[in-house]
């Protein structure tokens, strides 16, 4: 395997590739949720190689897969409502932008450290985007809003925030740090996706094992809450959550605990909206 050199967390968008390519080649039968064509090209020989090993540690995971089909269906979901501007922190791998048939308009800015997005344009190299994608190279951790701005970003435009696969990676003042920044762009009735945890589950027995092979990249996971509807509120979003489970209850192999039921480890899909 050739190390591409990326730090921990984007060392992890490789093995978010490899795990999409794994579901693009599952067959109708066995209930493939989404092709990505571009899958195994991003994650390369490296992250296929980081899958086996989590695969081998950790056993074969279905949250990447569902994940990704959730967001999949909740951007065309804001597309179809007219959304026209869509910004994606922490882009990574992702393919959205060269695989999603985007009504004409729409513009997709990625956010992302410079040789994440530089090793992402080498394994798509002449390959066409299916909207108007515009890449910034920065570091989420400085400030970047004056960067989208001049980048061509219009606050007077409905915007879809994604965050997918980010915040766990933060302490929780990045976290806050991260959406005062979005809501000084942001305006009431705009659109966000991410995903959230409790603490529960950074903190249960079985997550163990996941969590000490993603701290062994140089990954671990750092941000949870158990009351996320309060915390989001308080930073000027009002969210709706879904279990992995819940969406796709026949590729969810665990038992779903209804929210009812207090300190259960819990990993949710949030659609916000600004207040």
């Amino acid at each position: 395997m050739i190390d591409p050199k990326l730090n921990g967390v984007a060392t992890t968008s490789l093995l978010v590739a490899a795990m999409r390519d794994l579901e693009t080649k599952r067959s109708d039968e066995e209930g493939r949720l989404f092709s990505d064509p571009f899958a195994g090209a991003l994650a390369g020989e490296f992250g296929i190689g980081l899958m086996e090993r989590a695969i081998a540690e950790v056993g074969e995971q279905p949250a990447i897969a569902i994940r990704t089909a959730f967001f999949d269906e909740k951007i065309i979901n804001a597309l179809n409502i007219g959304v026209r501007q869509i910004v994606m922190l922490a882009a990574g791998m992702d393919s959205r932008a060269y695989r999603i048939n985007f009504p004409a308009g729409t513009t997709l800015f990625e956010l992302d450290q410079p040789e994440v997005l530089a090793y992402k344009n080498a394994k798509l190299d002449n390959i066409q985007p299916q909207c108007n994608r515009i890449e910034i190279a920065l570091d989420l951790r400085e400030e970047w809003q004056g960067q989208l701005i001049d980048a061509g970003f219009k606050r007077q435009h409905k915007t879809l925030w994604i965050i997918e696969g980010l915040l766990m990676y933060l302490e929780e003042e990045q976290v806050i740090t991260l959406f005062e920044r979005i809501n000084s762009l942001a305006s009431p009735n705009d659109l966000a996706l991410f995903d959230i945890f409790n603490r529960h589950l950074l903190e249960s027995p079985f997550m163990q094992t996941q969590l000490n092979f993603l701290k062994s990249l140089g990954a671990p996971w750092k941000f949870g809450t158990n009351d996320p509807e309060k915390f989001m509120k308080e930073l000027g979003w009002s969210i709706q959550l879904s279990q992995a489970g819940e969406y796709a209850p026949t590729r969810w192999p665990f038992p779903v605990a209804p929210r009812h039921i207090p300190n259960m480890p819990r990993g949710f899909f949030a659609e916000g909206l600004k207040i």
